[in-house]
């Protein structure tokens, strides 16, 4: 049977509930409500609804079907006039069995079930990629984990171990930098990750994206789809619904510790969500499912996390060491995104988990596995979700002022580095284009004809100084020729009256 695509809307009077069942057979379709149950069957589709309020069939109930569209309206009214059902929006949470009656422990709440049961795999290889079916182990492992009591934990809430084992460890290199996650002990994941991180930063990548700015503003300045949508604009696609209404069912038996420490994970998966959307300009590309898993701690170390401090720092340090632009306001940038998504509401981070989910699903990588481990989990978790924790969360990280000398990797020096090698670079390349410029208006000067009056002026001094260097040449031999000069004189006037008398001769 077929678990159809549904939609569930109200007034203050009554609840309709749209079934989308194309292939229907019209014949043996059936209806019928019981308090807050509601059931519709019609081969090959069956489907149970747990509503949060109380409704009745009566002779104001209503049906119709639009045979173009393949959907049926189907409208109940509700017993108590004027109360308002929450969470409609939930799919997987609607689609839950009523709950049983048992001995909870004190301090407990139950918000789900921390192992993953087989029929979860199963029924997540029925909607996921069945080309990832290649990898899955023959055993199953991922579906009936071996939890042992000294083993290391992980995965969702840290409820499981034991769980890779039968993977190949290549493939596991893959998608998890934590070596031997089934061996490792929870205590040293820290330090060795911060051991990598420090030697994987490449100082000489995070100074030039630092002085070329070119190449991230467009990015810092992209305005993505949380920056003007509204939360009462935020809907469910039909792809979305068609993920969680697969989703199984499950209660999570959750302490005050570990609802907090998933919701340090929820940050720093939504962290290395917000920061692959606006680094592609939201459009996906093929890395995206890598930048995702590589800036996630949680997703790549199996990390946990004890304070909204201690996350960030690790968000922006993972988003200076391994994705394409390494620059310190663009992670800033995306902290500021992970807050706006938190004020957009449980629906929005819902639908941000079930793109997450998608890529990994489709990743040529096995990254599949990171699904079964932790986002299927928190699909469903956060169908349950209180709003006032994710407001409490949006609050705390309100509070939180990261700062680059906090980051470890010495980042304020580096800084200090690369804009004194920026400032001598500067001054060269000026005294540099004011050689060239006089180059080039000194060789202009030598071969462009100007006007006459020009060329006078420049042959005029060329000619005084010539005359000055001859004349300071011959000073030293002035007096010794006084005599001599005055004989040329005397010679000349004699030689000049001889002249003028042979010219009045001719003319006699």
């Amino acid at each position: 049977m077929l678990t159809p695509r549904f939609e569930i809307t109200q007034t203050d009077a009554d609840v309709t509930i749209i079934v989308h069942a194309p292939y229907a057979n019209i014949k043996d379709a059936e209806a019928c409500v019981d308090g807050t149950d509601f059931l519709f069957t019609a081969t090959p589709y069956f489907l149970r609804l747990q509503l949060p309020g109380k409704i009745e069939e009566n002779e104001t109930s209503s049906g119709a079907y639009d045979c173009e569209k393949g959907d049926f309206t189907l409208r109940f009214p509700k017993v108590n006039k004027g109360e308002h059902f929450e969470n409609l929006e939930m799919i997987t949470t609607l689609l839950a069995p009523p709950k049983k009656k048992s001995t909870i422990i004190p301090n407990i709440e139950v918000i789900g079930n921390p192992s993953v049961a087989s029929a979860d795999i199963d029924e997540g290889n029925a909607v996921g990629d069945s080309r990832n079916n290649c990898f899955m182990p023959q055993d199953n492992l991922i579906g009936n984990p071996t939890i042992l009591i000294n083993s290391p934990k992980y995965g969702f809430a840290n409820k499981i171990s034991g769980a890779l084992t039968a993977f190949e460890a290549a493939w596991i290199k893959e998608i998890i930098d934590l070596p031997t996650p089934d061996a490792t002990p929870e205590a040293e994941r820290k330090s060795l990750q911060e051991q990598r991180e420090s030697s994987d930063f490449s100082e000489e990548h995070y100074m030039a994206d630092l002085v070329q700015t070119e190449c991230t503003e467009p990015y810092i300045t992209y305005t993505a789809e949380w920056d003007t949508l509204q939360k009462d604009q935020v809907v469910f696609s039909e792809g979305e619904i068609d993920l969680l209404k697969e989703l199984p069912n499950k209660e999570y038996l959750l302490d005050a510790d570990d609802v907090q420490k998933l919701s340090l994970n929820l940050v720093d998966i939504l962290y290395a969500s917000c920061y692959n959307h606006r680094t592609t300009l939201g459009e996906n590309t093929p890395e995206s499912s890598w930048t995702i898993n590589k800036l996630s701690s949680t997703l790549c170390w199996f990390q946990n996390f004890s304070s909204v401090d201690e996350v960030i720092t690790a968000c922006i340090r993972r988003s200076l060491c391994y994705p394409l632009y390494r620059n310190w306001e663009l992670s800033i940038k995306v902290f500021e995104d992970v807050k706006k998504v938190l004020l957009l509401g449980r629906i929005y981070i819902v639908k941000r988990f079930c793109e997450i989910h998608h890529l990994f699903n489709t990743s040529c990588e096995p990254r599949y596995i990171l699904n079964q481990l932790y986002i299927k989990d928190f699909l469903i978790w956060l169908q349950r979700l209180p709003e006032s924790l994710i407001e409490s969360l949006h609050s705390a990280l309100s509070n939180v002022n990261p700062n680059k000398s906090s980051m470890r990797l010495d980042l304020v020096e580096l800084e200090v580095a690369a804009y004194s090698v920026q400032e001598e670079d500067f001054v060269i390349e000026n005294t540099i284009h004011k050689m060239t410029e006089n180059i080039e208006g000194m060789s202009l000067s030598n071969t462009k004809e100007e006007m006459p009056k020009n060329v006078y002026h420049v042959n005029q001094n060329f000619f005084k100084c010539l005359l000055s260097s001859s004349s300071s040449s011959d000073s030293s031999d002035s007096d010794s020729d006084s005599n001599t000069s005055s004989s040329s004189s005397s010679s000349s006037s004699l030689d000049s009256d001889d002249l003028d008398d042979a010219q009045m001769n001719e003319k006699n």
